[in-house]
């Protein structure tokens, strides 16, 4: 009997009650199969859109790279922030076509400059594989983030907004050094990178606190940016799982340098 054939017969024992589901062997394991249900149930009850971030250690901050530096004052910060700014427009002036604002911060954290962008995901499957990317400490971890939640929070708006250089222009919205929140915005999709990877991004404001300690807890207390703790039992349940929603280093990084790596880890297993 063809294996479609006997799987369809399988769920069809398990639905009419000829079979306890519990006696058939699952793919994935228990705990994965709990992972799963949860970000289901984080989904359903979400007004909106999730956003996921896959990190492969559990202790790392949901901090963006700017303040994960170690500065003495708020000052310091936004010192640092204007020279990477100039200096990445100025000197990259014929590389990055003369980007400016929001165009040019989003170029700079694409190459990997520190700004106070935050990459998130749409995708969890997309989390799941960075997390599992240079796995090297006993847990890793995936955050869900409601992100209407947080401008709500932030803006007393249920929005994502789309930063506009005439409203909320960059990086002039920051250098007074007042106590911007974070938010949570939709960037231009000006790279194939980001759209491969169905990037987002939150802003953090000018306050270094991890997102999850931002506004009290209150995100993480009403239950709108949740932690997965991924431990290695379900390493193999992850990889299998990436592996069937067709994600690859090449399919999130679609140039040449993906596209190598991606060969290494196909070809030198």
């Amino acid at each position: 009997m063809p294996p479609g054939e006997s799987l369809q017969q399988a769920m069809l024992l398990i639905l009419t009650g000829q079979i306890n589901k519990s006696e058939v062997s699952p793919i994935y394991s228990r705990v994965w199969v709990d992972i799963l249900n949860k970000v289901d149930d984080f989904v359903a009850k979400a007004a909106g859109p999730v956003w996921f971030r896959g990190h492969n250690d559990h202790t790392h901050l949901l901090q963006s790279g700017l303040f994960r530096v170690n500065l003495e004052s708020m000052a310091d910060y936004l010192t640092v922030e204007s020279h990477y700014y100039q200096y990445y427009k100025n000197l990259g002036y014929l590389l990055h076509e003369n980007a400016e604002g929001w165009s040019l911060v989003y170029s700079l954290q694409h190459h990997g400059g520190k700004t106070r962008l935050l990459d998130w995901s749409e995708s969890f499957a997309i989390a799941v594989y960075f997390a599992l990317c240079n796995w090297s400490s006993e847990k890793a971890a995936i955050w869900m983030l409601d992100p209407l939640e947080l401008n709500n929070l932030a803006v007393n708006r249920k929005v994502i907004i789309s930063p506009a250089p005439a409203f909320f222009p960059y990086p002039e919205a920051y250098v007074s050094g007042q106590a911007i929140p974070s938010i949570a915005v939709y960037p231009i999709k000006n790279t194939q990178r980001i759209c491969s990877q169905h990037g987002v991004f939150t802003v953090q404001g000018n306050c270094s606190e991890a997102l999850d300690k931002e506004f009290g807890g209150q995100l993480v207390k009403s239950g709108h940016l949740v932690y997965i703790e991924l431990t290695r039992e379900v390493q193999a349940d992850a990889v299998r799982y990436i592996k069937q929603n067709g994600i690859s280093h090449f399919s999130l990084f679609p140039d040449l340098d993906g596209l190598a790596t991606y060969l290494n880890q196909l070809l030198l297993k």
